[in-house]
């Protein structure tokens, strides 16, 4: 689901979560052109999940705050960094007493040009929740100054509250991290990776998210940023930590897990909604995915939800 944020001067922002946006798909999400966005607020519970394409930190400031991130429940602790792809259904469920919350999001392409952690990207590209093992790293203050110097019209000044984002994310590769929610993941290789290598990778999403509902192949994505495919698939590779077809896969099964959670929709609407041609090979790569079947997964995602807003209610 897409989020819709309108404001009056003077007036924090209202949240407006539109149904009509649920089929948009996270592969769809991907710009090159966007900058960071930075927002301190009072968190509140979301009525249904949504998703975008940036990478998200949430800081929340005087309480946990609990989440459901596909379809599994997750609690950021009061005052650490909490980061994860923002691509992956995720719903905040209970703010707790929380009086604010800093909410980082940071372009993908951005964050993949950052001089970080090999293995904290991987992981973050994989759909890991991370949580910083150190607390109070960023205060109240510092966020709101970022949210302000972002929209400053000077570019020098939007560059330096870039910088300390990035030495923020430098801090936590040095300080450390605790995964809140698991992937199946393999070690990061820890070699550089070049700027000629983003650029290429950064050209290869964008084509992806314009293409995303239509059979894309591996030899279509190269020949639109004028590579060999096998070189193309090595660089993308190396910078993703993931292939470009476990990355398609990957949003398409993300996509798939709100709609299941989230709608009535029938299964064979789903996946021809999320770019499976037929639902035999959508069962097959969901099951291969997730160990359930569609059906079991909405079934015990639903249950779960179920258990969360007693819970909260109680």
């Amino acid at each position: 689901m897409v989020l819709e944020k309108t404001s009056k001067i003077g007036a924090p922002p209202q949240m407006h979560y539109t149904d009509d946006n649920i089929s948009v798909s996270p592969l769809s999400l991907f710009s090159s052109y966007e900058q960071i966005d930075i927002e301190l607020r009072k968190p509140h519970s979301m009525p249904t999940a949504h998703w975008h394409g940036q990478i998200e930190m949430n800081i929340p400031f005087g309480d946990d705050i609990d989440y459901v991130i596909n379809g599994e429940d997750v609690t950021i602790q009061r005052g650490h960094v909490g980061l994860f792809w923002a691509s992956v259904p995720h719903r905040l469920t209970n703010a707790g007493q929380s009086h604010n919350m800093g909410i980082i999001n940071i372009p993908i392409h951005l964050f993949l040009s950052w001089p970080l952690s090999k293995e904290l990207i991987n992981q973050v590209t994989h759909g890991v929740v991370l949580q910083s093992k150190a607390i109070d790293i960023v205060s109240e203050f510092e966020i709101n100054r970022w949210e302000l110097e972002t929209k400053h019209p000077d570019a020098n000044r939007r560059q330096l509250s870039s910088d300390e984002i990035c030495l923020m994310l430098k801090r936590i590769c040095f300080d450390g991290w605790t995964s809140l929610l698991s992937s199946h993941v393999e070690r990061a290789n820890q070699n550089g990776v070049s700027k000629h290598s983003q650029f290429y990778v950064s050209q290869m999403l964008e084509y992806i998210a314009s293409h995303h509902d239509t059979a894309l192949t591996v030899n279509q994505i190269a020949s639109h940023v004028g590579l060999h495919a096998n070189y193309a698939m090595g660089l993308f590779q190396r910078v993703m930590q993931m292939t470009i077809k476990q990355y398609i896969t990957a949003m398409r099964v993300n996509h798939a897990r709100a709609l299941l959670s989230e709608t009535e929709r029938s299964i064979l609407d789903i996946s021809l909604t999320v770019g499976f041609n037929s639902s035999s090979r959508f069962y097959q790569t969901f099951q291969t995915y997730l160990g359930v079947t569609p059906k079991q997964y909405r079934n015990l995602s639903r249950n779960n939800h179920n258990r969360t807003e007693l819970a909260c209610t109680s």
